[in-house]
């Protein structure tokens, strides 16, 4: 594999994972041994995909403990081994909160356990339920976070280790919205999603602080198709959720799911 022309295909801003990555493979190829990342987004685990597709002895296998986890771990192992389920060695832990102090979002929950001085990639999906949150972590700050975790944002939890099998998968909600934009460009569309005018979402993309399915984009031009999810630092999440036609004046009819 030459790296310099790996390294041609991704945005500067990603080419020290990119570099990782490759090292990674390579020392399972040549050590013939499995390495363990922590929890990584979709575009991160496509990088991982692409790369290790690179090493035929190599093979790559994903969990996140449920089967629509959006953030996973992702294993590489020799290509002749199979993995038990216990090598992602992740733990399932629920937060019930005590009392009635309103309901809690999924960033008060992740807040309190950064608020820790835990790193994301040590936590996978955080989902929130009427009774309260349930939570993939690494196996290794599970016990951390049981016992120093008493409060998010002015509620008290109480935080207890749960099997795979009875972590409540996230349910996702959108506030559906329809509009018109003359193209799909991403800062068109993005002004649209998330109420900002044009000329206020030009500047956020260019430094950087938009990610299209989770890949940082700073081409305002860039286009949006549909089921692509967006991200504006500050202003949450949405998704495309339908690209409907065209309007009689000619623009594009579009439904955004902002994410709740």
């Amino acid at each position: 594999m030459n790296r310099q022309d790996v390294m041609m295909h991704y945005r500067p801003q990603e080419r020290p994972f990119v570099d990782r990555t490759i090292d990674l493979v390579a020392r399972v190829d040549q050590r013939q041994a499995p390495v363990l990342t922590d929890f990584l987004d979709p575009r991160q685990l496509k990088i991982v995909e692409a790369i290790a597709h690179t090493a035929s002895e190599v093979s790559l296998f994903r969990s996140g403990g449920h089967e629509l986890a959006e953030r996973q771990r992702a294993l590489l192992v020799p290509s002749y081994w199979v993995p038990e389920t216990d090598e992602f060695e992740l733990s399932f832990l629920r937060f019930s909160t005590i009392g009635d102090h309103g309901k809690l979002k999924h960033g008060d929950y992740l807040g309190a356990l950064v608020g820790l001085g835990l790193k994301r990639s040590k936590l996978g999906d955080l989902a929130v339920h009427d009774q309260g949150c349930d939570l993939v972590t690494t196996k290794e700050i599970a016990d951390y976070i049981r016992l120093s975790l008493s409060q998010v944002g002015r509620s008290a939890v109480q935080v207890q280790e749960i099997q795979g099998e009875q972590f409540v998968a996230p349910q996702v909600e959108y506030q559906e919205k329809e509009f018109t934009v003359m193209s799909l460009r991403v800062d068109a569309v993005a002004g649209e999603a998330f109420g900002l005018s044009r000329s206020k979402v030009v500047d956020p993309i260019k430094s950087g602080k938009l990610q299209l399915n989770w890949q940082v984009i700073d081409s305002p031009a860039t286009a949006v198709e549909e089921g692509d999810v967006m991200s504006l630092r500050g202003h949450g999440r949405a998704k495309v959720l339908a690209i409907i036609g065209q309007s009689r004046k000619g623009r594009t009819i579009l439904k955004i799911g902002k994410y709740l």
